[in-house]
């Protein structure tokens, strides 16, 4: 099993295990840290669209948000980049309700 697949499902879909290791540990960790950020920030981003249609945000509030999710969103993959990760790596999947996008 590869770095970058820890607690991946295979092909297969078996699910691995995740090897903690010293050579893996802070990789593994970003990996963990990292996606559960990009999660919520998916999640933001579904309530902002939402309150956005709804009409319930000023055009301000709009541009503010809109700009916060980009610069979050950034400094996501910069630090997947810093710890060797792809957007592809930090995908989770969410069992019955599919892969985080």
């Amino acid at each position: 099993m590869s770095d970058n697949n820890a607690g991946s499902n295979t092909p297969n879909g078996t699910i691995e295990r995740v090897e903690c290791s010293p050579e893996n540990i802070e990789q593994g960790l970003a990996k963990l840290v990292l996606s559960l950020i990009e999660l919520l920030r998916q999640l933001l981003e579904r309530q902002a669209i939402r309150r956005m249609e709804g009409g319930s945000l000023t055009e301000q509030q709009i541009e503010e948000m809109g700009k916060s999710l980009m610069l979050l969103e950034a400094k996501i993959r910069e630090l997947g980049e810093h710890f060797g990760l792809t957007p592809e790596d930090l995908k989770l999947d969410l069992g019955p309700l599919g892969r985080l996008q």
